[in-house]
């Protein structure tokens, strides 16, 4: 291997000159040369280290929330809302942050289907007044669609890779139809323009997408 100080290049050809600038190469001994590929284990240690830390440091948190809860006790358990935020927090790093195996679409829904639940535990802890099922719920769901198109107008090349998630909103959406069934929503307003919304954006790929939506389809669904 041969290196060039002009173009700070290094050239892997059997050449005494460098193709761009023709000065003289220096030969380089490759044992004394950086490594071509960026080391990832390097990384993932100081991933796993700090996810450690934050680990130790979240229990002892909800331990110390948890005492001053039970000592100044009145009637709400606010330390369970605090560990919820906790966990939550730590779903992030875990999973969303330090996770490289997973695609950024299931990272999305996870978080999303975790904030539902993290509001839905705060609505209870607070008494339940149903502000979770009938106004959080909806908006999450708008929100992400919102996201999806964002993303896919982004990523115009992968644009089909979405339609799983929108089928996922698709699917929440419909729950809280049934829930207003149910008498558990009580104000179906957003919860009806969240299905709406959901549907036409689905539709809308299905038709403008044609054939590579549809295949996407047969792929995700083995059809």
């Amino acid at each position: 291997m041969k290196y060039c100080k002009q173009c700070k290049i290094q050239i892997l050809d059997q050449t005494s000159v460098c193709p761009f600038c023709r000065s003289v190469l220096e030969k380089v001994d490759e044992k004394q040369t950086d490594p071509m590929y960026p080391q990832v284990s390097i990384p993932q240690k100081k991933y796993r280290f700090l996810m450690r830390i934050s680990l130790f440091v979240s229990v002892i948190a909800m331990i110390l929330l948890g005492v001053i809860n039970y000592l100044t006790y009145a009637g709400l358990m606010w330390s369970v809302i605090c560990d919820a935020g906790i966990l939550y927090f730590l779903l992030t790093l875990r999973y969303t942050l330090f996770n490289q195996d997973e695609g950024h679409l299931m990272k999305i829904m996870v978080q999303s289907l975790a904030a539902i639940l993290l509001c839905v535990l705060i609505d209870h802890i607070l008494g339940y007044r149903g502000w979770s099922v009938n106004y959080a719920i909806p908006c999450a769901i708008l929100l992400v669609d919102t996201g999806i198109i964002v993303l896919m107008i982004v990523n115009m090349q992968n644009w089909q890779s979405y339609i799983l998630l929108q089928l996922g909103m698709i699917v929440i959406a419909g729950i809280q139809m049934l829930l207003y069934v149910l008498h558990i929503v009580t104000r179906p307003l957003l919860s009806l323009i969240a299905l709406v919304s959901s549907g036409i954006l689905f539709l809308g790929t299905i038709l403008l997408g044609d054939r590579r939506a549809k295949n996407e389809l047969k792929r995700r669904f083995h059809i």
